[in-house]
């Protein structure tokens, strides 16, 4: 039989940041460039989707939970989350909600991403204890397009 066992890897996030700003003194300008890249380990897992937003209501994308169902991502296996809007010109609100009390959502701007690292949220303004993310959530427009990455181990 042949072996066909998938073998865990590491992925590999960078951003780079490009920004010169020049000055009539060439010696006088600014290079503000940053490369930022994070590894994150045994990743065996990954799924990639675009979504069409059926109309401007909140809308639930993903879940997260402690056992495997249908559509539901484990929660403690969730290493990296990304959410692009692909939309050139509306903003998405973006967030991840416990179903209870808290939820943590933000703006997202056209043809932008967002990043998560993990699935807490907190909504209190306190910010003493982060809730764990049943699900991830965005509201936007009509037909308004969207692309989720997740990746776990």
């Amino acid at each position: 039989m042949a072996d066909t066992d998938l073998n865990a890897t590491t992925l590999t996030v960078t951003i780079t940041e490009a920004l010169s700003i020049g000055h009539d003194t060439a010696a006088d300008a600014r290079d503000f460039a940053q490369v930022c890249t994070h590894t994150y380990a045994s990743i065996l897992n990954t799924s990639k989707r675009i979504f069409k937003l059926p109309n401007s209501n909140l809308n639930k994308l993903i879940s997260f939970g402690t056992t495997i169902a249908d559509g539901v991502f484990l929660r403690a296996d969730v290493r990296y989350i990304r959410v692009t809007n692909l939309d050139g010109t509306a903003a998405l609100q973006v967030g991840l909600d416990d179903g209870a009390s808290d939820a943590a959502y933000t703006s997202v701007a056209a043809n932008s991403s967002i990043m998560y690292t993990g699935v807490t949220c907190e909504g209190d303004n306190d910010g003493t204890t982060l809730d764990n993310a049943t699900a991830l959530k965005v509201k936007g427009i009509a037909d308004q397009q969207i692309e989720v990455f997740i990746a776990s181990v």
